[in-house]
């Protein structure tokens, strides 16, 4: 890897759900496909609906066998919150930095990187998001699959590390782990040449999940955190207002449709599981408020068995209240 790639350009972190190990002459598995995990979901793909390839089908139905509302009390209204911008300073910059025992340069207030360019940390001014990168991890000297720690171990060494730190914020909890491999290209049968694990915590806030929020630590070889990637936006309660129910919202998710790849889109989907949860933006983006939403997940079914997961969100507050926020 070239270490005169610099923080800004060529961070190694998951931003969006999926992170890749990046190393020339190797083909990359996507996170999960290759070695077991703890709380790893399965390997089949999950739709979401920021998925926008392939046909949608509005042929929809509502597995019998469970709660509409699993996991969520009946709710008429919710307590919105408002996204307080974040205060990216020297200061700040500096601690974080100093967090990860990272030495040099601050530049433009938001960036720490080290003498020869191999470890930086970097805060976003528009969401707060933060990232740490070691440029020389993962690599097949230090990382090979039999360096690597289990993954009962990697959460305890990534647990450790946050709470040593002070970076382990309220409302955190454990959630899965990723091993993210990089194999051999061309070779039969293919090898693991390296890897790392990606613990990920998730977030609660008034007793609901807030999708979305990313707090993710990695680890490599010997139990080397060579990563950390975290969006974790601050909040304050605004105000309560009116939701929709969750007939309502499924009438929604019937007119919108769900992704199904490639198959033919009269394909039936079946939603197994709704809840109400909230859903905060990517850190590339401007938040003004953290709103509900209906979660649909369930399968897409292909002569009666699963040929892919789904997982929608449908707003949950009712029109009138969508407009007075926007006001």
């Amino acid at each position: 890897m070239k270490k005169e790639i610099i923080i800004g350009i060529c961070l190694i972190i998951l931003i969006a759900a999926i992170a890749v190990v990046i190393v020339p002459g190797l083909t990359i598995i996507a996170p999960g496909t290759s070695s077991e995990t703890v709380g790893q979901p399965t390997s089949m793909s999950t739709i979401k609906s920021s998925d926008v390839a392939g046909r949608s089908s509005h042929n929809l139905v509502l597995n019998p066998s469970i709660s509409m509302v699993e996991g969520t009390k009946e709710m008429k209204k919710i307590l919105v919150y408002k996204t307080l911008p974040p205060i990216v300073t020297n200061e700040i910059t500096l601690d974080y930095a100093k967090k990860f025992n990272v030495t040099g340069a601050l530049r433009a207030g938001a960036v720490v990187q080290s003498e020869d360019l191999r470890y930086g940390i970097e805060i976003s001014k528009s969401s707060g998001s933060v990232r740490y990168v070691d440029q020389d991890r993962p690599n097949e000297q230090m990382d090979a699959p039999e360096m690597l720690p289990s993954d009962a171990e990697a959460i305890e060494i990534a647990t450790k590390f946050l709470k040593d730190r002070d970076l382990f914020p309220e409302g955190a909890a454990f959630s899965k782990t990723y091993r993210e491999n990089a194999i051999t290209v061309g070779e039969k049968p293919e090898r693991v040449v390296f890897g790392r694990i990606g613990v990920w915590f998730n977030r609660t806030l008034n007793g609901l999940k807030v999708d979305g929020t990313q707090l993710v630590v990695y680890v490599g070889g010997n139990g080397d955190v060579i990563g950390y990637y975290a969006n974790w936006r601050n909040y304050e309660p605004y105000k309560e207002y009116p939701i929709t129910s969750p007939q309502v919202a499924f009438d929604k998710l019937k007119t919108k449709g769900v992704p199904v790849g490639m198959n033919n889109p009269d394909t039936m989907a079946s939603i197994d599981y709704v809840y109400l949860a909230y859903e905060t933006t990517a850190g590339a983006y401007k938040e003004d408020y953290l709103k509900p939403v209906w979660v649909f997940k369930g399968n897409v079914l292909v002569d009666g068995k699963s040929a892919m997961l789904v997982e929608q969100y449908i707003p949950a507050l009712t029109d009138d209240s969508v407009k007075e926020l926007s006001l």
